[in-house]
């Protein structure tokens, strides 16, 4: 009985002794005070150039403008309403974020939607293929905790065609993001954290790699100019997906960015004025395309 406390003892040691404290400079948490004093510079978003990365704002804007052909047909209601799964009044995947998926999917047309990462995102996607491609396109849902996405899911929806693998990432062979071809898309919803082991790092370094040329990756949660909001951080969110694909994006002549809600609406509002939803809780996604193949 002793030996065992004792071991308990030590796992809950474990459990709370951290290497360093957070906000030390071996730390990935940032000190709070430090930002504080450099935050003006930290959280500007008004540089218009990017080193290393080509913003790619022609298409940005040619395919901006496409949408608008989509948006007068959006079905989605702003509360929760019979017969419908998603709607704009969430906390999770908001009106520009919704209106996003929903106007790629309708541009793209796509034959396969794999989303790494379910919830209100996989709702957008199940009521925009019912009712606009006849829940043709293969939905295939990766999440381990599925119990958001499933509360979504309606009485009746159990003929709606899609997969769920309720395992991580990580655990997904590599075969199945080998079938994605031109104009599928790959959604990310993460656990924005890259670490050992982390889901992050195998999308980066495994998934992307083997994608076809011409499928379309979305991240969510990426704000321009790959930086977290300043609240988010003075919350205690130190996440550092965005970090990372900045990373992976500079000088990478294999992925274009197609389309980045952030910063369309930082030096394009105007733009968005004949579609004032996307302006309502505006939310962080950034699209790209592989343009070459593995």
């Amino acid at each position: 009985m002793i030996k065992t406390a004792i071991k308990k003892l030590v796992d809950l040691k474990r459990l709370v002794t951290l290497h360093v404290p957070p906000g030390h400079f071996y730390s990935p948490i940032p000190n709070i005070e430090e930002l504080k004093v450099k935050e003006k510079e930290i959280f500007d978003t008004k540089d218009r150039e990017l080193a290393g990365i080509d913003l790619n704002e022609v298409e940005q804007l040619e395919i901006l403008a496409a949408f608008k052909k989509y948006y007068d047909e959006q079905p989605f209601p702003q509360k929760k309403t019979e017969g419908m799964k998603y709607y704009f009044e969430n906390s999770y995947y908001s009106y520009a974020d919704g209106m996003s998926l929903y106007s790629m999917m309708r541009y793209l047309k796509p034959k396969r939607i794999i989303e790494v990462g379910s919830g209100y995102s996989s709702s957008v996607t199940l009521d925009t293929n019912q009712l606009f491609f006849d829940n043709k396109i293969e939905l295939t849902f990766i999440e381990p905790y599925p119990e958001r996405l499933l509360s979504l899911v309606q009485k009746g929806d159990e003929q709606i065609n899609f997969k769920l693998f309720k395992q991580e990432v990580q655990n997904v062979e590599l075969k199945l993001f080998k079938e994605l071809e031109q104009n599928d898309i790959l959604l990310i919803d993460s656990s924005h954290v890259s670490k050992t082991n982390s889901d992050v790092n195998y999308l980066l370094f495994k998934v992307m790699p083997v994608l076809q040329s011409g499928v379309i990756i979305h991240f969510h949660d990426i704000h321009y100019p790959f930086e977290y909001p300043k609240h988010w951080i003075y919350q205690g969110w130190a996440w550092n997906e965005a970090y990372i694909l900045r990373a992976f994006l500079q000088y990478n002549k294999d992925f274009k960015i197609v389309f980045f809600y952030s910063f369309l609406k930082e030096f394009y509002e105007a733009q968005f004025k004949e579609m004032p939803l996307y302006l309502k809780n505006p939310g962080g996604n950034i699209w790209l395309r592989k343009i070459v193949d593995d």
